[in-house]
């Protein structure tokens, strides 16, 4: 039998404020009746059974969770749990024949695609609900309890009680099921389950109606509670890293579904340069106060551990009213060429999120669009866009016209065919928190966002800063190596030059080399024309602006539709990683010497960096990731993060301030 997933890797969340609600008609006696009001139009109304959920979020439906129990606003509403997780791990990962499951299989199976509630831990992941006793309506009376129209396929009850051995039991009931005379005088309790996260608002948009229906003496009375699903919300790269994740080349996806898998097991390296790289990454790492985090991601030699998935989490009070947190991997939405198919439409890589994290408070979900599998001419020039290394996350800040307390989705796209799948684009603006921002990647080869920008923390008054790739900044520590009489110096230094793109080329020749010129110049528009929208909208100021340089180049890849595209020639610092510390993971970038022995990159990152009390550490990456292919990668290309959430504060508070 496969091993069980590894356990949970982060068991330890906005922006506008919001109101949902208003009054629920009800036709009696040709009356319209208020949410929550009783038949007789009192607010009050102790002599009927009443409908209540957490509206004030302490965990537990009370007496105090009356006042505007019927609606939703960013300070007072119940709130519940996306039950997607698989707390008992009996999500299988083959078929019963043995065969493979298909992509949709694979995902299609949690918590939430059955009607049994596993254990305390999945009791958790659902909302309470208290149907509050009052007077005998007498035998003729019918009550019933149902869901909105639009919720019924998201969402389910269960009704509570106490089994023979005193343990809590969690029996389905149907929606529109009828309630007994003794449940409506003597109270019951249930919980609300919901079974998936909002992916198109105008299909679901996340709020469950729970109404309480008596029908008695020609007389109808209903209350209403309306509940909440707490939203996906991406991880900023602020966060302290609590695991690191890095590819296991020599294990295929198969393999783990087939044998299991310990990622907590070293991988021995297979790739070229792969074993350099994972032991300065883990040097890095301790530098930073991190060590010993990290895992194996198995991918059978597809290195690029960030495009698999991206990190997540929802949030919600807990039965204590403590917070409770689900983490979520959320699959890249990339559509393979030459390769995918209805069965295995995306990256195969992406699969092991499932096999291998999937179970207790860890979710996997998917989303993309199914008729973009076949289409290998687009999947091949503009399917990279697709991959979770173009989305990056800005940490948490406030301006004069928003507020974004859990940071901001941002991704690279040009609007057209150089875009993100819009389903998934779609999924992660359907939360309602993080409204992601389009910025223009298409002048990249790969078309990342994280070829140029990332974030670092900063001495500053937001407490974070962007670093900006800056490639004329590169050029001109260049220049200045010539003039000081170090033209003839390699450009690239100590890099077996059989791995360069252009074998013993020296820096005099790199600043007439017309491919640089072109890529410096393509890059400078590309990177200021980025940084003016994230200037407007992220309000960022000059403080809040670290450049590093940068060295591009113009790609000439004969009949490739793209053109006019550049990639990093030196390694790009920017594409590196925060553990959360003040410490920035960069890739070693190989740069000339200045007069004093200092490699010019280095030593101008570093001042940059040290400007708002940030260190470097340099890793290795040239023949594991830089050098890889026509356009490479860097760190962040070939790493991911589980990131420790525990004192993030929970957004639905956040909100409210």
């Amino acid at each position: 039998m496969p091993k069980r997933p590894f356990p949970n890797p982060f068991r330890s969340w906005p922006r506008r404020r919001r109101t949902t609600g208003g009054l629920l008609a009800v036709a009696l006696l040709g009356t319209g009746v208020a949410a929550g009001v009783s038949a007789h139009g009192s607010s009050q109304a102790p002599d009927r059974p009443r409908l209540l959920a957490d509206t004030d979020r302490d965990g537990r439906p009370t007496h105090r969770d009356e006042a505007g129990k019927g609606e939703w606003h960013d300070d007072r509403g119940a709130l519940v749990l996306p039950n997607i997780d698989d707390d008992a791990g009996r999500c299988p990962t083959l078929a019963p024949d043995g065969q493979r499951l298909t992509d949709e299989r694979l995902a299609a199976c949690h918590d939430g695609t059955d009607d049994v509630v596993a254990g305390v831990e999945d009791a958790a992941d659902l909302a309470p609900l208290r149907l509050a006793g009052g007077a005998d309506p007498g035998p003729a009376a019918r009550a019933t309890l149902s869901l909105d129209e639009a919720s019924a396929r998201h969402a389910g009850l269960f009704l509570r009680g106490t089994g023979p051995d005193g343990e809590p039991t969690h029996t389905p009931f149907p929606d529109g099921g009828e309630l007994t005379r003794e449940q409506l005088v003597d109270g019951a309790d249930f919980a609300l389950e919901v079974r998936d996260i909002v992916r198109d608002p105008e299909r679901w948009d996340g709020f469950v109606d729970v109404t309480l229906t008596i029908d008695d003496r020609g007389e109808t009375y209903r209350d209403r509670v309306r509940l909440r699903v707490a939203p996906l919300l991406l991880t900023h790269d602020l966060l302290p890293v609590e695991r690191m994740l890095v590819s296991d080349n020599g294990t295929t996806p198969e393999q783990v579904e087939r044998e299991g898998y310990d990622p907590g097991t070293p991988a021995e390296p297979r790739l070229p340069g792969e074993a350099e790289f994972r032991a300065g990454l883990a040097e890095g790492l301790a530098e930073a106060g991190v060590d010993d985090r990290l895992l194996d991601y198995p991918t059978g030699g597809d290195q690029w551990t960030r495009d698999q998935f991206i990190t997540g989490y929802a949030m919600a009070p807990g039965p204590d009213g403590e917070p409770r947190r689900l983490s979520v991997l959320l699959r890249s939405a990339d559509v393979m060429p030459e390769g995918s198919s209805s069965d295995f439409p995306l990256r195969d890589g992406g699969r092991t999120a499932f096999t291998v994290f999937r179970g207790a408070d860890t979710a996997v979900l998917q989303e993309f669009t199914a008729d973009r599998v076949g289409d290998d001419e687009h999947s091949a020039l503009w399917g990279s866009f697709s991959s979770t290394g173009n989305f990056l996350v800005a940490p948490p800040y406030r301006t004069a016209a928003a507020d974004f307390p859990t940071g901001r989705v941002l991704y690279g796209s040009d609007g057209g065919l150089a875009a993100p799948d819009p389903a998934f684009t779609g999924l992660l603006a359907a939360q309602g928190e993080q409204d992601p921002l389009a910025v223009d990647t298409s002048w990249l080869g790969v078309g990342h966002i994280d070829e140029f920008l990332s974030f670092v923390p900063a001495d500053n008054e937001r407490g974070w800063a962007a670093l900006v790739a800056d490639p004329d900044w590169g050029l001109r520590l260049l220049a200045e190596v010539a003039e000081a009489g170090g033209g003839d110096q390699p450009l690239v230094r100590d890099v077996d030059p059989e791995l360069t793109p252009y074998p013993g080329l020296t820096v005099a020749a790199a600043l007439e080399h017309p491919q640089l010129r072109a890529g410096t110049e393509l890059a400078s528009a590309g990177v200021d024309a980025a940084l003016a929208v994230l200037t407007e909208e992220l309000a960022l100021t000059d403080e809040d602006i670290v450049r590093v340089p940068a060295l591009f180049e113009s790609l000439e890849i004969p009949d490739y539709p793209r053109q006019g595209v550049v990639a990093n020639h030196l390694p790009a610092v920017a594409n590196g990683v925060q553990p959360g510390t003040e410490v920035f993971l960069a890739p070693d970038t190989h740069a000339p010497l200045d007069a004093s022995g200092a490699d010019v990159f280095q030593r101008a990152t570093e001042e940059s960096l040290a400007r708002v009390g940030v260190r470097v550490a340099w890793v290795e990456d040239w023949e594991y990731a830089h050098g890889v292919g026509t356009v490479g990668g860097e760190l962040h290309c070939v790493t991911n993060a589980f990131r420790d959430l525990t004192a993030v504060e929970p957004w639905w508070r956040e909100r409210a301030r």
